[in-house]
């Protein structure tokens, strides 16, 4: 491919007012509010709905060139290697919330009887949290 053609492909990119990554959560939000409305589940519907325009806008914004650090790192669309990384430390802190609150959410399903599905998720949840923080220490420990 010629410096001609990936100018082409870039600017085509670009073009799109957000990255891959956000148009497929954002399209996978709204399918996912279209399901939870035919299912009646109105209350998810308008949450995850919330989330596909919060998102879609986040976005949108993050691409103009005016954005600041935290706008384009807060809606993924990085634009160098201090965004990348500013973004690896905020997930890093996320990921030690979600460990932490599902543990309490599997106390909280230990101590109250609750419907075994939700109990199973739960337990799932946890399990994949634990593992996948063991899996990604091991691996960028031994990276370096």
């Amino acid at each position: 491919m010629s410096t001609r053609d990936d100018a082409a492909v870039e600017q085509a990119r670009r073009r799109w007012p957000m990255s891959r990554t956000n148009t497929v959560l954002v399209a996978v939000l709204a399918v996912g509010a279209l399901v939870c409305f035919v299912l009646g589940q109105t209350i998810a519907a308008v949450a995850l709905l919330v989330g596909a325009i919060g998102g879609a806008l986040g976005a949108i914004f993050a691409r103009r060139g005016t954005s600041g650090d935290l706008e384009r790192v807060n809606a993924l669309e990085y634009a160098d290697e201090r965004d990348r990384t500013a973004a690896t430390k905020g997930l890093a802190a996320v990921g030690v919330v979600a460990l932490v609150l599902c543990t309490v959410q599997l106390v909280v399903h230990a101590v109250v009887d609750t419907d075994p599905v939700s109990r199973w998720t739960a337990i799932a949840l946890y399990f994949a949290l634990v593992i996948s923080w063991f899996a990604a220490n091991w691996y960028f420990v031994r990276r370096g």
